[in-house]
């Protein structure tokens, strides 16, 4: 096989620039809205999580019941503050990160900027130290 080119043919029938599952406007047609239900409904949630979100009336639930539900709220809330207090710590680092390019950048650029107009500036300093 010849590894030097590359095709492409595309889906049979499918036009350039034509979304099957979207409106010119950008918002989703009714077959768009129906695969994207599909689509987040895949992946099943485990028996424990149903049963913590269920919407059964706190006053019918026995107390083991009520019990294994509170648990697994607060298992679940006690996750998410600690995993998003490692994005808390990176989305700090990439900010400081940030900074210190953007002060790196502009320094280096006023650097080119002067290097660039050199011959300019000597003729305007050399003009006011006539004077």
């Amino acid at each position: 096989m010849d590894n030097t080119s590359l095709s492409h043919h595309g889906i049979k029938g499918m036009k350039w620039g034509v979304r099957r599952f979207q409106n010119k406007d950008g918002s989703r047609t009714a077959a768009g809205k129906r695969r994207a239900r599909e689509n987040a409904s895949e992946e099943p949630s485990h028996d424990d999580y149903k049963k913590a979100h269920s919407g059964k009336s706190v006053k019918t639930m026995s107390d083991a019941e009520l019990r294994s539900r509170l648990n697994r709220l607060q298992m679940e809330r006690q996750y998410k503050q600690l995993s998003g207090s490692d994005v808390n710590r990176g989305k700090e680092f990439v900010s400081k990160t940030m900074k210190a390019a953007t002060g790196i950048a502009t320094a280096t650029t006023t650097a080119i900027t002067l290097y660039n107009n050199y011959d300019k500036i000597k003729k305007i300093v050399s003009g006011l130290s006539k004077k």
